[in-house]
């Protein structure tokens, strides 16, 4: 029967390990010296090697000839029994296919017997953060105090989903994700045991898609190999693939630069070939990556990444073409297109942005980015200092200011949109306008952001997109006086005086009850209504969503009580 590549290379010696040199110490030493604990949890991506330590250990445990103190002979019985799965002594468990209480039952009415044929029984649970909930707590005693001739490796690729009470009861050791040097150092010694004619090109490419994983690599090796009449070339692994090879892209790159309509086709064909948006992304990513940090440090950027030699070679000659900012900047554009790939996005799509975004880039007009959702940004106008929203406002309150100027595009009126200033607190603009106000500035500043704030008709003008709490507090006299004055010295405006209105009536507290004159003012049930309604406006300003708003992006909790005629005022700040 044949057998795979991957099960003929499995290590049978500790020195055989690729990759994993502090997990492998730290187990080598603790069986030289006999130290060995009764329970241990292995952690790590596929494919690194973890139940190949395992066995290893249950090898070293149980050979009847140990080399050094810690390394099996791998020829006796019971190393043999072992490798090939069959030593009644060394019980592997699938944790995803026995999960449940009832198997770790009866793992525990055997863990009391003695070995067989062996000095250790030895139970190695693969995936064993599949267990369910029951199964962890009926395996917490017995794994805490087994026999002593008794000992526990456990495996898994995601030890976050392992309970604390099993973790703290083992000792935990990681396992990491094997180097793309290793990996291809490990295959060069795969195809010259088998005779195996390969491409460097294609062994680097195999070490890179196999993405850590040692067993992925051999299992890719295998099809290649076969692909290829016993000969691995890189041709065979592009079309198991299905393209985007190192090579291939880098290709692209310089076809970018030189001859953007057959960069176009070369990408669309790519594509046709049925490789995945978000794998293509992330090797552009990456080649993108080298060249912006060979661009930088030349020669002492390739300490730090993994490359052949020919790919450092196209390092040297097509970085000299690039820019650093235009480089950094195509690694932000791919960046930012990785997240949207999760969600399906279709090959024809992704093509045409990465090859619109890069392009921009080459000629110096990328986009700006999109702005994030639920913030306004305002535009910039010619000649004012911000763009109005293109929607006029339903209501508008006129200040008493005149004589401004018009602005000059033509526009009815520039605004400054101080709810979009706030969210970019790092501006000043807001900052500012909030320094300008007199003692009522965070009240006011609260109440500005969900307002506008432009120059029109030669005056000053305040607006709201729809009526809220924040407009009736800036209609009183006095703050809307503060807002627009703040406003004007914040830009440099010219204001003529203005004369200090009455003083509005004071609002009292929404529920109490009417005052004579006030009952006999509102003789009518609607003007009686209008009062009632106009206290509760004042009442809701508490509630006012740009006030929590605000408050949330500036870190502040602020108390407002009832005072005089501004409505609102007095706080107090926990920053």
């Amino acid at each position: 029967m044949y057998i795979s590549l991957y099960r003929r290379y499995r290590p049978q010696t500790f020195s055989d390990m690729v990759g994993q040199s502090a997990a492998v110490g730290v187990l080598m030493e603790s069986l030289r010296e006999g130290a060995l604990g009764h329970a241990y949890l292995f952690s790590g991506p596929r494919g690194c090697g973890k139940t190949s330590a395992a066995r290893l250990v249950a090898k070293s445990l149980d050979c009847l000839n140990r080399r050094d103190g810690c390394e099996p002979c791998g020829e006796c019985a019971n190393c043999r029994a072992i490798a090939a799965g069959e030593h009644l002594d060394v019980i592997e468990i699938d944790g995803a296919s026995n999960r449940g209480i009832g198997e770790i039952r009866d793992l525990k009415s055997h863990v009391s017997l003695k070995p067989l044929s062996a000095s250790y029984k030895v139970y190695i649970i693969d995936e064993v953060h599949m267990l369910t909930d029951a199964a962890f707590n009926a395996l917490l005693k017995t794994l805490e105090e087994p026999p002593a001739n008794v000992v526990f490796l456990l495996a898994t690729t995601e030890p976050h989903k392992v309970p604390v009470t099993i973790r703290s009861r083992c000792q935990h050791i990681p396992f990491h994700r094997i180097t793309t040097a290793d990996t291809v150092a490990r295959l060069k010694y795969v195809c010259e045991k088998e005779n195996i004619e390969a491409d460097e090109e294609a062994v680097w490419e195999i070490a890179r898609q196999a993405d850590g994983a040692l067993r992925d690599a051999l299992s890719l090796t295998e099809q290649a190999v076969a692909l290829g009449r016993g000969r691995l070339s890189l041709d065979a692994i592009r079309e198991l693939t299905g393209g985007s090879s190192r090579s291939e892209l880098e290709r692209w790159t310089v076809s970018l630069r030189t001859d953007p309509q057959s960069a176009a086709s070369a990408l669309h064909s790519i594509m046709a070939r049925g490789i995945s948006p978000e794998r293509l992304c992330e090797s552009l990513f990456v080649l993108f990556r080298d060249l912006w940090l060979y661009s930088l440090w030349q020669e002492r950027a390739l300490e730090a990444l993994e490359t052949s030699v020919e790919e450092r070679d196209f390092l040297a000659s097509e970085a000299k073409e690039w820019e650093v900012e235009k480089l950094q900047a195509a690694c932000m554009v791919l960046s930012r297109l990785m997240p949207k790939m999760r969600y399906g996005m279709k090959g024809d799509i992704f093509s045409g942005l990465v090859f619109m975004e890069l392009r921009n880039i080459m000629s110096g007009s990328e986009a700006q980015p999109a702005p994030a959702q639920g913030i306004a940004q305002p535009r910039k106008a010619e000649g004012a200092q911000y763009a109005r929203p293109t929607s006029a406002p339903k209501t508008q309150l006129t200040a008493p200011f005149a004589g401004l100027p018009a602005p000059s595009t033509g526009e009815k009126a520039s605004s400054l949109d101080a709810a979009a200033l706030c969210a970019r607190l790092g501006d000043g603009d807001f900052s500012r306008l909030v320094g300008n106000l007199s003692s009522d500035r965070l009240p006011v500043a609260s109440a500005l952001l969900n307002a506008e704030i432009y120059s029109a008709d030669g005056g000053l003008e305040i607006s709201f997109e729809r009526p809220c709490p924040s407009q009736n507090f800036l209609s009183m006299e006095r703050n809307r006086k503060n807002a627009l004055r703040a406003a004007a010295r914040t830009w440099g405006i010219d204001i003529p005086e203005v004369q200090e209105a009455e003083p509005e009536p004071q609002m009292q507290e929404a529920g109490a009850p009417v005052t004579a004159q006030e009952e006999k003012a509102a003789d009518k049930p609607a003007q009686r209504q209008n009062v009632q309604q106009e206290r509760q406006g004042s009442a809701l300003l508490d509630a006012d969503p740009g006030i929590s708003r605000m408050l949330r992006r500036a870190g502040a909790e602020v108390l407002y009580v009832e005072k005089g005629d501004s409505g609102l005022e007095g706080l107090s700040e926990n920053l």
